[in-house]
């Protein structure tokens, strides 16, 4: 029986021997978590300690403002710009009790890495912070094209004696200064059957969805057929596995085709006055006139929803004929169109 309570203590004892002697991923310099523009990082600092490699660089000696015990290393890079970065860190919550019991908090210092140089050059770029609850704070003028660092170390200053903590938070990073570039192209407008090349850039490498229609789905510029309005999703995925998006509509702009009665009666036919292809036409303008010339109805756009549907603000109107008159607002056919519109009830 002793024998079996002896292995299974010692089995114990190397297992949470090796489970609490873990070092985190993000425990040394170089392997700092990259935090991706407004894509919130939820992390935590579990099995960091006081090790930071790169090179054995003495951190502690620049960073004298926090208790180095138990840090996790991240970063974020600035865009062909830079300017401004805004910082927010929340959601903490640490090891034990709650923090207003034990003051458990975390202690933030921002760093500005040069590693293109023969000897690294690192600069504290901002005070260092307590807290535990949240924080925000913007980075003003941070140099463009670079990388800055977040150090987080867990603290606990019961009776005034510094004691390591274990926590975890969330960081997101926003700003101008580090808002991607990327770019599908401007909105289009094109005859059916045209092909035309779409003008996407950013930094990474692109990909677009759906595929179907174009000469290459890998590259910035690709050929596409168009063929009916379609909605091209580029997506860029950057060297730190950021991935990026925007969307580029490119408008087929088919004939269009007027029908010319309507039957408001609630039956689910004809309830609406229709024009078939309308929605490839986003700039049209539409008036509609009753037999005196007032008009009853006028919008931009004629979505579903926007739609005349026999009334005048929300009154419906008698039986008759109506004028329409509609600028179809196209870019490279601008046409307007007049015609009568049968009102039945």
């Amino acid at each position: 029986m002793f024998r079996k309570f002896l292995i299974l203590f010692l089995l114990n004892f190397f297992w949470n021997t090796i489970l609490f002697c873990q070092v985190g991923a993000n425990n040394f310099f170089e392997n700092a978590d990259h935090i991706c523009f407004k894509q919130p990082l939820t992390s935590d600092n579990i099995y960091s300690n006081s090790l930071h490699s790169l090179s054995n660089y003495n951190f502690d000696s620049l960073i004298n403002c926090i208790n180095l015990d138990n840090s996790s290393w991240y970063k974020f890079s600035t865009n062909s710009s830079g300017g401004s970065v805004d910082v927010l860190i929340n959601q903490i919550v640490c090891s034990g009790d709650s923090n207003f019991l034990f003051q458990n908090s975390i202690e933030v210092v921002f760093i500005y890495a040069d590693l293109n140089l023969s000897t690294e050059s690192f600069e504290i770029i901002d005070l260092c912070h307590t807290l535990n609850s949240s924080l925000y704070l913007t980075l003003p003028n941070l140099l463009p094209e670079k990388e800055y660092y977040i150090l987080i170390d867990g603290y606990n200053s019961l009776d005034s004696v510094p004691i390591s903590t274990t926590c975890s938070y969330q960081i997101e990073i926003s700003g101008i200064g580090a808002k991607p570039n990327i770019n599908a192209g401007e909105d289009m407008f094109v005859f059916p059957g045209s092909e035309i090349q779409l003008q996407g850039y950013g930094n990474g490498t692109p990909y677009w969805y759906p595929s179907l229609s174009l000469d290459s789905a890998t590259s910035f510029s690709p050929f596409f057929t168009a063929n009916s309005t379609t909605d091209l999703l580029l997506t860029v995925t950057d060297a730190n596995g950021c991935e990026y998006q925007d969307i580029v509509r490119v408008y087929v702009e088919p004939p269009l085709v007027f029908y010319n009665t309507i039957t408001p009666n609630n039956d689910g036919k004809n309830d609406f006055w229709t024009v078939k292809n309308i929605e490839n036409y986003p700039f049209c303008r539409v008036e509609i006139y009753n037999k005196w010339g007032q008009q009853v109805y006028q919008n931009i756009g004629y979505s579903n929803t926007q739609k005349w549907d026999g009334s005048n603000n929300g009154k419906p109107l008698p039986s008759g004929t109506y004028f329409y008159l509609l600028d179809n607002g196209s870019q490279i056919n601008n046409e307007i169109f007049k015609g009568t519109i049968n009102l039945l009830r």
